[in-house]
């Protein structure tokens, strides 16, 4: 089977009759021992993903699987969206396994005996279904390819995904962020002198530098560079190294990459303005770890109300970030006089 459709600009205006449902017939089913076993749905969702991708020799993205009413429908259809933005559409042949296998994921959806039209999506990691009555009537089989692009995986769309994180975060950022290296030296001697630190000694960070710059695509902080000659981690406190710091600044990223700007973005959410309504950006640089997925970072994109340079706290259990000081030498003070952060935040306790 190689008649795939190739996905373009214009397969939103594809008609039902536009694409080839030729038959199809799913062989890798095993037979149904238990019809109450609660892995039926990963059983079935695993075997016609295997055969799928043994007929189109690719790997599938995504599948759609579309149940009939029985009153206007009466076939079963797969849509596979392949690896290389190809799509494979097939007519599901309605053998004696496939029917009763089918019968058992159709009622289970629904918890009900009765048979409703249902849109399947299956992938690897993932198994989901609603009702079909949730587009308008006749919708999926009139305007198909508008119907399908609903679904279409982000696969498909990366260049206009990354252009729109892109645009959106691009007015934001401002990479001129003021740096005093003396003012942040005197604020961080009384902040290890207070709390009795061990500071690890300096080291040369230009590896990391340049492997930070090659990946973001923009210069690295001078006001970290500043920061890390003073020190290279402080023992059992959450400052990090600028390893450490790298490393996590690329789990970050990845997260970033990964996302979509919808994904990305919490409309919902509240934080006086000063930073961006995001889970995370490649702005925002982690250099004092919390613990638990929480950090405190440099800001380089900061919003409307706040100030590049802005320190920041992100993490895990937050959907957006939040200003936790001004600047650098402002939060090393707030650290000093245990305004903002306690210190058993991020000191040992004993």
């Amino acid at each position: 089977m190689k008649d795939f459709i190739i996905y373009n600009e214009a397969f939103i205006d594809k008609k039902w009759d536009d694409f080839d449902f030729v038959s199809f017939e799913i062989n890798t089913l095993p037979a149904l021992e238990d019809p109450d076993d609660f892995r039926n749905s990963f059983t079935f969702r695993d075997a016609v993903l295997e055969d799928f991708e043994n007929q189109a020799n690719k790997s599938v993205i995504k599948l759609l699987l579309l149940t009939p009413d029985f009153i206007f429908h009466f076939k079963y259809y797969g849509i596979a969206f392949l690896e290389g933005k190809e799509i494979m559409t097939v007519e599901l042949k309605q053998e004696e396994r496939f029917k009763d296998w089918i019968k058992v994921i159709t009622s289970d959806s629904r918890k009900s005996e009765k048979s409703y039209p249902q849109i399947f999506q299956f992938g690897k990691n993932q198994y989901s279904s609603q009702p079909a009555s949730n587009f308008e009537k006749d919708f999926i089989y009139k305007d198909t390819g508008a119907f399908l692009y609903k679904f279409i995986p982000n696969e498909f769309i990366a260049e206009k995904l990354k252009k729109e994180k892109a645009d959106f975060i691009r007015p934001f950022v401002n990479l001129n962020v003021p740096s005093d290296l003396k003012m942040l030296a005197e604020a961080f001697r009384k902040l290890v002198e207070a709390k009795n630190l061990e500071v690890t000694v300096p080291v040369a960070n230009d590896a990391v530098y340049e492997a930070f710059e090659k990946q973001a695509g923009f210069a690295f902080p001078q006001v970290l560079k500043d920061f890390f000659t003073l020190h290279n981690g402080v023992k059992n406190t959450a400052f990090m190294t600028a390893e450490a710091m790298l490393n996590e600044w690329k789990q970050w990223n990845d997260i970033y990459e990964e996302w979509t700007q919808e994904d990305l973005l919490d409309t919902y959410s509240t934080n006086e303005g000063k930073v961006l309504l995001m889970y995370t950006t490649p702005y925002w640089i982690p250099f004092f770890d919390l613990g638990n997925g929480s950090f405190i970072g440099l800001d380089l994109a900061p919003a409307e109300k706040g100030t590049s340079g802005q320190i920041i706290r992100f993490g895990a259990d937050q959907e957006i970030g939040y200003q936790q000081a001004e600047s650098l030498d402002a939060f090393l003070k707030q650290l000093l006089q245990e305004e903002e952060i306690v210190d058993w935040e991020w000191l040992p306790t004993e």
